[in-house]
């Protein structure tokens, strides 16, 4: 029922999404003063809002709460447009929000829901824009997204080469392109530099900066029962859906789909690295893949004939996740 009617764009989905997203969240809005925000060395743009987070917990929840919202739609939009689910969905956007909405520590505006707003323009444009006219200006702005995003969530410095990977992929790739998105990413860091340096802060900020670079392994994060059957159901999910869909659904596709397609394959390896690198014990940083497993899962119910199929994988995912929210309130 739910597959079906979100592979359409009627015009009472839109609500339906804002209404189940507000459901998944009601324990973070009835428990908002237990929920930790993610504070050890937190990247420079991100501790400057973090105070105000701290003071206002329930605000943050409900600024987090709109924000996810209008991240959904924005991604909804862009996937739709791009070819890669058909036009007439909202079915992207659905499972981005609640996939997002699957953990208690991600009810905050935590820093990762800030750097998926910046990777998903990033997408957006690497997947669209990228040709011989524009490559140059496009792979800056490109290698300029990266370096925000990063300047709010540390790990997302990786994904400076996605667009260098992408290039390769379109087969426009050059030593001026990637100079081009390199120059990109370094130009917040630099005008950061110049700040830190002209208060004096310049040393002190450095030696933060180096201890957000060093491994931290994420796998041993203390889980509740439901959350590790869900978590455990989604990856198994998840790599047959991958596997399906780049083995049996893509072969149909126009190349220029296919290739969009492996960019977003590309963005789900770089997103397990930058997994290495995560510094907290918390769920929030398995948000980044929530964009690839909100594109993969849509292209899987709009590929697969199997209505009862989908139904069923879909159901299995969203009563675990009841499941957890229930276990949390029992």
């Amino acid at each position: 029922m739910f597959i079906n009617a979100f592979k359409t764009n009627r015009v009472y989905l839109p609500f339906v999404i804002v209404v189940v997203t507000l459901l998944l969240w009601l324990d973070g809005f009835w428990y908002y003063r237990e929920i930790a925000i993610p504070s050890e060395y937190p990247a420079p743009l991100y501790a400057l809002i973090l105070p105000f987070f701290e003071t206002y917990k329930f605000l943050n929840v409900l600024l987090a709460f709109v924000f996810l919202i209008t991240q959904a739609f924005v991604f909804n939009h862009i996937v739709t447009t791009k070819n890669l689910v058909d036009r007439h969905s909202f079915m992207p956007g659905f499972l981005y929000a609640i996939l997002m909405s699957s953990s208690f520590d991600m009810f905050s505006f935590h820093p990762v829901l800030i750097s998926n707003f910046f990777l998903i323009i990033v997408l957006d444009k690497i997947i669209d824009v990228f040709s011989e006219e524009k490559v140059y200006l496009e792979v800056f702005n490109v290698g300029l997204l990266v370096g925000l995003a990063s300047l709010f969530y540390f790990p997302s410095i990786f994904f400076i080469l996605l667009a260098i990977i992408a290039l390769f992929v379109y087969y426009i790739a050059s030593l001026r392109s990637i100079i081009a998105n390199f120059l990109g990413f370094f130009t917040p860091f630099f005008f950061l530099g110049v700040f830190y340096h002209m208060t004096d802060q310049l040393d002190e900020r450095l030696y933060e900066f180096a201890g957000m670079f060093r491994p931290f392994m994420v796998f041993n994060i203390e889980l509740e029962q439901f959350m590790s059957i869900y978590l455990s159901l989604f990856a198994f999910i998840g790599f047959i859906t991958i596997v399906t869909v780049y083995l049996s659904f893509l072969r149909d596709r126009p190349v220029r789909v296919r290739k969009r397609y492996n960019v977003f394959l590309y963005f789900f390896i770089i997103s397990l690295i930058s997994l290495l690198f995560v510094l907290e014990q918390q769920l929030i940083f398995y948000g980044t893949l929530n964009i690839y497993a909100a594109v993969i899962l849509s292209c899987f119910f709009h590929s697969n004939k199997n209505r009862h199929l989908n139904e069923l994988v879909f159901t299995l995912l969203f009563v675990f996740l009841i499941l957890v929210k229930l276990d949390r309130f029992g």
